[in-house]
């Protein structure tokens, strides 16, 4: 349950210490959330494969990665003029993602049902 939260503590703290002015710490904080993210993305992408969830989650986390490494590269030390506003606002979509991950994660599962020629009837034939 750790792996679920840790990227979005992450992307909160990035951006309470992004909107206090502290866009060097706010830079950390994301340089430890991107993995973290990936962790989770690889976790919702399990999932997937364990008929656990639908696509729509292993998809909603990438985007999320996605969107971390933009807004890490947009406030590279080589920005001479500060933060530019995309970067920051792409952590508060971030964190609309992981809210919509989590809530997705507590609605109860609808089983997978697989009616192809393959599992109608399968028989082992070997």
């Amino acid at each position: 349950m750790a792996r679920r939260a840790l990227p979005a503590l992450l992307v909160f703290a990035a951006l309470v210490s992004d909107l206090s002015g502290g866009h060097g710490v706010a830079l950390a904080f994301l340089f430890v959330a991107i993995p973290a993210a990936f962790v989770l993305a690889l976790d919702c992408y399990a999932d997937l494969l364990h008929a656990r969830c639908g696509g729509l989650r292993p998809v909603v986390a990438a985007v999320a990665v996605i969107l971390l490494v933009l807004s890490a590269a947009l406030r590279s030390p080589a920005v001479v003029r500060g933060v530019p506003q995309f970067a920051v606002s792409a952590l508060v979509i971030v964190l609309a993602l992981y809210v919509a991950i989590s809530i997705g994660a507590l609605l109860p599962a609808r089983s997978v049902h697989r009616s192809g020629p393959a599992y109608r009837g399968a028989v082992n034939r070997t």
